[in-house]
């Protein structure tokens, strides 16, 4: 993939797409799950199954004055009952004080790690989420400016929500600087919100020649918070941490090691190692990954198949948890059929 600096400079269009033509997509997914409970757990969960159907609609209208209207809409029906619409993003954008003003709801995910983002304070994607559906954005008015080598990014995110049940769902403001200096990529994010108080880090991707980069994340926080008890308990002081590398062959065969530590997770869980090996072929992605959580002796093995030809696209994974991770369930195994409009 040559590496994250791709990524980085994949930002700069972005800039440019305020400005971009309309243009629609749509797709429609079948998803299967299927959960197998540990038995004797101690909440008495058992084996259960989920089969629902999801439409995905992407659109952006240009409008006059240099305007641009952004949407993602989605539709979920559960076979076992229950179905939703939802907007996941909807916003409007505009050219402002050299950069573009963004208002209203958007997707807007940060920093540079493959399973945890130290960083990503704004968007707290779930990265482990086995076959994910359409990340649902957050309300924000936020101005981007982009140079050659640099970017700027400020976000006020939930406006007026102050301190909400979940971080995510906080009200914040964030700055974000990039920039992109020789084979290597820097960020630096400051937060600043009611539960946690001024939050500041920095982050960078470094390639060191044609096949291995070099990653690195570090969050620190004035206050954070534990999940305890099924409720957020303050903890004092925070911090998450995370280092990596990526081995990629010619032949497009991956490996990829993670150790990241993070202080707001339950109890046990806060240490974790990754360890990933991937290939892709033209029209089929197989992986493998094994998680460690070295406190508990918590085990989670995952492996995942994809195939994609035209607009199809039909994905399954599998991932069994072994140790204190699999006190609860035993496995997950979740199959996708997508086709694209």
């Amino acid at each position: 993939m040559r590496l994250r600096h791709t990524l980085a400079l994949a930002m700069l269009p972005l800039a440019q797409q305020a400005w971009a033509d309309d243009y629609a997509y749509a797709s429609v997914r079948g998803q299967f799950e299927s959960r197998e409970a540990q038995p004797g757990n101690p909440l008495r969960m058992r084996d259960s199954t989920r089969l629902f159907e999801h439409a995905e609609l992407r659109w952006q209208l240009d409008a006059p004055l240099q305007n641009a209207l952004r949407g993602t809409f989605t539709a979920r029906h559960d076979r076992d009952g229950g179905s939703t619409i939802r907007i996941n993003e909807l916003s409007l954008e505009r050219p402002l004080g050299g950069g573009f003003l963004t208002a209203g709801k958007k997707v807007m995910s940060w920093d540079v790690g493959y399973a945890f983002r130290p960083l990503d304070v704004v968007q707290q994607e779930d990265r482990r989420a086995l076959n994910p559906v359409t990340l649902e954005g957050v309300p924000m008015l936020a101005w981007e400016s982009f140079g050659e080598d640099s970017a700027m990014t400020v976000v006020l995110s939930n406006p007026g929500h102050g301190r909400a049940d979940q971080p995510r769902d906080d009200g914040s403001l964030a700055l974000r600087l990039y920039r992109h200096r020789g084979e290597r990529d820097e960020y630096a994010v400051l937060r600043l919100s009611r539960r946690n108080g001024t939050e500041a880090g920095a982050s960078f991707s470094h390639v060191l020649n044609e096949g291995v980069e070099l990653h690195a994340s570090l969050l620190w926080q004035q206050r954070h918070e534990e999940w305890q008890r099924q409720r957020w308990q303050p903890a004092g002081r925070g911090a998450k941490a995370l280092a990596g590398f990526t081995w990629t062959t010619e032949s497009q065969f991956s490996v990829l090691g993670e150790a990241w530590v993070d202080r707001s997770a339950v109890s046990g869980q806060e240490r974790n190692l990754l360890l990933r090996a991937a290939q892709h072929w033209d029209t089929v992605d197989v992986s493998a990954d094994v998680l460690y959580q070295p406190q508990n002796g918590g085990r989670i093995g995952t492996m995942s198949i994809s195939w994609k030809q035209g607009p199809w696209l039909l994905s399954a994974s599998w991932r069994h948890y072994g140790g204190a991770a699999g006190a609860l369930t035993r496995s997950v195994a979740v199959a996708t059929i997508e086709r694209g409009f």
